[in-house]
């Protein structure tokens, strides 16, 4: 009788989890850590004049540490990526005259930037031989500061925002080789601002790492009554995802 029961109980525990794993979807789950050289352009300015974040503030390229993740689900999947940057630099003459938070700004004085952009989505895909294609829609949380030395001391301008954005991707696996491809886009254009987010890149597969490499740019153009940014940050990058 306990073999009997033993049998009886394995049994049923088989069936359960059978029908448990039948009812549950599939989901394709991507996590990845990726290091990005982002090079910044444009301008920026807090109650004052607009200065260059490369020639005004000495800004320059700087790493800035990516987090991704994506759970693919029959004809959905869902993201969220996160995002920081810091840019430190030293005031240049040139800008001496200018003003910042309604001060004359400091030559030779420090400047800073710091900028977390935290985003997450949902996408209807569409699955084709090799190809897969998505449309969908999210929202990125931006949250920046910038600070300057001042004749008064340090002035900071900030921006906090949350954007509605729409979302596009295509990804190609290509057969008989351990490549994959894509390309991912969001943003959001109105009212004289805009945001995008572009990413291009390959991986090489081993298993269930990826080596992932590629270009990133993100580009705003923002006004707020703190702070005005109308900066771009592009670069290359190169991570590493675990796909299971």
């Amino acid at each position: 009788m306990p073999i009997l029961r033993t049998a009886v109980v394995t049994a049923s525990a088989g069936l359960l989890f059978a029908g448990s794993a039948h009812a549950l979807p599939l989901a394709d789950i991507e996590v990845g850590a990726r290091y990005w050289q982002a090079d910044p352009s444009g301008d920026v300015a807090y109650q004052g004049d607009d200065f260059d974040v490369a020639d005004d503030l000495d800004f320059d390229k700087e790493g800035a540490p990516n987090l991704y993740a994506r759970a693919a689900l029959p004809f959905i999947t869902v993201d969220a990526e996160y995002t920081d940057l810091s840019y430190d630099g030293n005031i240049q003459q040139t800008v001496s005259t200018s003003q910042w938070g309604g001060q004359q700004v400091t030559a030779n004085g420090s400047s800073s930037f710091d900028a977390t952009l935290l985003h997450a989505g949902a996408m209807f895909n569409v699955p084709l031989p090799i190809v897969d294609i998505g449309l969908g829609l999210g929202a990125t949380k931006v949250d920046a500061e910038a600070e300057l030395q001042t004749q008064a001391g340090k002035e900071t301008g900030s921006a906090d925002v949350t954007l509605p954005v729409a979302k596009a991707e295509a990804r190609i696996n290509f057969p008989a080789l351990p490549l994959n491809a894509g390309i991912r886009a969001n943003g959001i254009g109105y009212d004289g601002d805009s945001y995008r987010d572009i990413t291009a890149e390959v991986g090489y597969v081993l298993g269930f790492l990826q080596i992932k490499a590629g270009y990133r740019q993100i580009a705003v153009d923002y006004d707020s009554n703190d702070l005005e940014v109308d900066a771009d940050f592009s670069g290359p990058f190169a991570g590493v995802h675990l796909a299971f």
